[in-house]
């Protein structure tokens, strides 16, 4: 009879491959969804303010975002080779230019809205962008103070800061991930297309936090025997 460890281990051996085959297709549908929007505000022509609120906050959230969160993912086929401090400094980076062109992009729809003299934040996409800014100004602050745990665990446990800090970072993804497919209409594309967009960014949010939410389930495993 086999041991159970050995089985134990090809089980870890199967999964972690589903997770890397899962990863590697997660990869092309971002790129896919990333050079598609790039290429339609490219057509567009890049001389309009417009253009560049729908290239910054598309390429900010499903490229950049979305790498940022993979990055620390034992199977991201990337940054699996790299360093446990290395994949923080990626995640950090990555994170931060995300922010800074989702942030350009808001702020340059909510001034074209004023000259324009229309009212801020009414359709589903525009409350929905505001919403996952600020979850991720939240997620910022916790991802500071989870640099500090170490210096601030006498206040608070080091896991509920990163609980914390994963959680506002998942609902400032998914909202902001919604607002990007509440934004693909008719007058952009096609109706076929539409769908296959939406279809590639709910797959692709859904893929980007298999590790996020491993990693929670872990912490909150851990609290528990604690």
């Amino acid at each position: 009879m086999e041991p159970i460890d050995t089985r134990a281990e090809r089980r870890e051996k199967i999964v972690y491959h589903l997770e890397t085959c899962f990863n590697t297709i997660n990869h092309m549908l971002i790129g896919y969804v990333t050079f598609y929007l790039s290429y339609y505000s490219y057509t567009r022509g890049f001389g309009k303010l417009f253009t560049w609120h729908i290239f910054l906050c598309s390429v900010g959230y499903q490229f950049f975002m979305a790498q940022s969160l993979l990055t620390l993912y034992p199977a991201n086929s990337w940054t699996n080779r790299h360093s446990t401090a290395t994949k923080r400094h990626l995640h950090w980076a990555l994170q931060a230019i995300g922010c800074v062109a989702i942030l350009v992009g808001i702020v340059i729809e909510i001034y074209l809205k004023e000259d324009a003299g229309r009212n801020h934040f009414r359709s589903d996409h525009a409350i929905t962008g505001l919403v996952s800014l600020i979850f991720i100004a939240l997620s910022i602050l916790n991802g500071i103070a989870a640099m500090y745990t170490v210096k601030i665990k006498h206040l608070i446990k080091p896991v509920y800061v990163k609980m914390c800090h994963y959680l506002t970072g998942i609902v400032a993804f998914v909202i902001g991930m919604t607002s990007l497919a509440l934004e693909y209409s008719p007058r952009m594309l096609s109706v076929q297309h539409k769908q296959m967009l939406i279809a590639f960014t709910t797959i692709t949010t859904a893929l980007t936090l298999i590790g996020v939410c491993k990693t929670m389930t872990n912490q909150c495993r851990n609290l528990r025997q604690s």
